[in-house]
């Protein structure tokens, strides 16, 4: 069920927003959003993307989704300036459809979705950061009844594996599991640093990554687990088409490889008439099929400067695809 989030504001103090939002000038030109229309920002977060958005027209109205209560009550007081041009709802991105249904609303003009995770969550004593003492929960909802720790601590070994193996890509996934099966023999992990500690004494220290700390595979695919992010992904970008008028763009931000894939799967099978394989002598699907233009031949990298001013874009990559 969707909550709608009252948008009257009161006096308060200047709030500090820890999320700096990737691609800000990018997101607003191929949303074209200086035309004005509805936008839904499906990830709003802080309210960092959505800001831009609203600045770009006089004539835009913006339907920010979040699926944590916490956040959007700081996006709310970062938008109060544009009261009566947005709503705010709480709901995960999957329904899309029915939250556009709710506020009676058949199609829009644009859709945006960022798949990074926000600062404000490596920062909320949920477990999302390797240097803090805090409960292993990486729940992005805290509505969701799985944690980090249940996996962590309780679930089968080898399936503990396969999720670090194939959502985190991490070849040391067999030694780092073998490492938590003993820790559970004296109490389990209980902590977002100790596990983070556990997988640096794991893996040798020649093998440590550069630029990464060498536990950012591991709570990758254990968040990604927690949140069922990248289902949530497939079955949105599904839908997202058919919440789009003609013309209108879907631009998506995503971070990791697993990602990216999705994203270039979905966009490129919805916009093809035929999807039967290439070695069929001749079409068995019906054809007619395709939806959507893809508008990046190549997914759009952010800038030097960008990488320089906010590392964390680093792994960023845009693709915009455009409503038939």
């Amino acid at each position: 069920m969707a909550f709608a989030i009252e948008c009257q504001m009161t006096e308060e103090k200047e709030e500090v927003f820890l999320h700096i939002p990737v691609m800000v000038k990018e997101v607003v030109q191929y949303l074209n959003c200086a035309k004005g229309g509805v936008f839904v920002d499906l990830t709003v977060g802080e309210g960092g993307h959505a800001e831009e958005i609203l600045k770009a027209s006089s004539q835009v109205f913006l339907i920010g989704v979040d699926w944590d209560e916490e956040i959007l009550e700081r996006a709310k007081k970062r938008l109060k300036k544009f009261e009566g041009r947005f709503v705010l709802v709480r709901d995960n991105f999957v329904n899309v459809d029915t939250i556009l249904q709710d506020l009676d609303l058949r199609e829009v003009d644009g859709v945006l979705l960022d798949l990074g995770i926000s600062s404000f969550h490596l920062s909320s004593k949920r477990g999302f950061s390797f240097n803090e003492d805090t409960p292993l929960d990486m729940r992005m909802n805290k509505s969701i009844s799985l944690t980090a720790d249940e996996i962590i601590n309780r679930w089968p070994l080898e399936e503990l594996r396969r999720i670090i193996r194939f959502y985190g890509d991490e070849k040391w996934a067999s030694k780092i599991v073998k490492a938590i099966g003993e820790k559970r023999l004296k109490g389990g992990v209980r902590s977002a640093r100790e596990l983070a500690e556990l997988i640096s004494q794991v893996i040798p220290k020649k093998f440590h990554p550069e630029r990464i700390h060498p536990a950012t595979k591991t709570f990758l695919a254990l968040r990604i687990a927690v949140n069922q992010e990248l289902k949530n992904l497939k079955e949105v970008l599904e839908k997202l088409p058919f919440c789009l008028r003609k013309g209108g763009r879907i631009v998506v931000l995503s971070f990791h490889s697993l990602e990216h894939r999705i994203v270039k799967e979905v966009f490129g099978r919805l916009s093809k008439d035929c999807i039967c394989p290439s070695w069929y002598p001749q079409c068995l699907c019906g054809g007619n099929r395709k939806v959507l233009e893809v508008i990046t031949r190549n997914p759009i990298l952010p800038s030097e400067e960008e990488v320089k001013r906010n590392p964390r874009s680093r792994s960023a990559q845009m693709r915009v695809a455009e409503r038939v």
